[in-house]
């Protein structure tokens, strides 16, 4: 293993130190009072973080938004503030009748420390080094886990995942569980939300322990308009990701902004074009639930007819193949 890098070193020992504080939040504070907690907690959580949103907006600070479920675009447009959010996604109600944002702390520390990635990968002046890039493709693996397993999109999966699992519960006395009493513990609203955050700790500590110096391919597209659109489901694998290992080694392409994508493992080698973010959009829309946002509302609705093309037409298959292979397949 090649020295470590210095950046992503220290970013290694700030997610550690974040990870380890996940069941360390101010509940077990000696000076923690219920009455305190509620008054301190945040109702409105974004499942896409408002830093990365904040890299798709028009020149006014707004986004055209594209409402899935009513298959409309809407007139009002909103700011990165009025988007990708749940109230009281991350509380939970420990039977006082009035949630407390405790497991929104995890995803708050995270977000604390990627963001400066992110713009260093927008910039459109800085010189990147080929180490730099090294090291910035390392802060997009953890990016990639932290937005994926926040996400509405993946409460399915977990929800599957939950179900089927078979878990080891040991109380502070040793106590080890019984299965009917785990059982009844997992129907617990908090223990639930707690198992999720195990699975992204566990995630973002695989990712951790990945060598940085072995990420070599890696490559930043920059397209000359605002062309890309942002979903709830915001980046693009070509096949269905069901593990950690798939998060940080599948192909993946991950829009930086509203200009510019992030290629990972990806195969193809021909220049990307308007229509191919055409099809990344429309795929985008099909993979998102509730909504899809853009700059551009010349872009957005071009993205929604590709998108209504696709569906009748079956191409989905088509526009991802093209996106992540080189194909002489232009039949479609």
């Amino acid at each position: 293993m090649k020295d470590p890098l210095i950046e992503y070193e220290r970013l290694q020992e700030k997610l550690r130190k974040a990870n380890k504080g996940i069941y360390k939040c101010k509940i077990t504070e000696d000076n923690y009072t219920i009455e305190t907690a509620i008054e301190q907690s945040s109702t409105k959580h974004h499942y896409l973080p408002k830093y990365y949103v904040d890299g798709f907006l028009a020149s006014d600070g707004l986004l055209d938004i594209y409402d899935k479920e009513r298959d409309k675009i809407k007139r009002e447009r909103k700011g990165s503030k009025g988007v990708f959010f749940e109230h009281y996604r991350n509380s939970t109600d420990f039977g006082f009748d009035k949630p407390i944002s405790l497991f929104e702390e995890a995803y708050s520390a995270i977000d604390n420390l990627i963001p400066a990635a992110i713009k260093l990968l927008r910039s459109e002046s800085a010189s990147i080094s080929n180490e730099i890039f090294v090291e910035l493709m390392a802060h997009i693996d953890v990016f990639i886990i932290d937005l994926f397993w926040r996400n509405i999109n993946t409460d399915s999966l977990f929800d599957e995942m939950y179900e089927k699992s078979k878990m080891t519960v040991t109380l502070s006395d040793l106590k080890v569980l019984t299965d009917a009493e785990t059982e009844s513990l997992k129907k617990i609203p908090g223990f639930k939300q707690l198992a999720r955050l195990q699975i992204f700790r566990s995630a973002i500590q695989q990712a951790l322990s990945k060598d940085p110096n072995g990420i070599t391919n890696g490559n930043l597209i920059s397209f000359p308009l605002d062309q890309i659109c942002i979903g709830d489901m915001p980046f693009l694998f070509p096949l269905k990701v069901k593990n950690h290992t798939a998060l940080i080694h599948l192909p993946v392409i991950v829009p930086i902004s509203k200009s510019k994508f992030y290629l990972r493992n990806v195969e193809r080698t021909k220049p990307y074009d308007f229509t191919d973010t055409c099809m990344f959009n429309a795929l985008v829309i099909e993979q998102s639930s509730k909504l899809i946002c853009c700059a551009n509302p010349i872009v957005l609705k071009g993205a929604v007819a590709y998108y209504h093309y696709a569906k009748e037409n079956n191409c989905f298959d088509y526009y991802r193949n093209r996106l992540f292979f080189d194909s002489s397949d232009t039949t479609q």
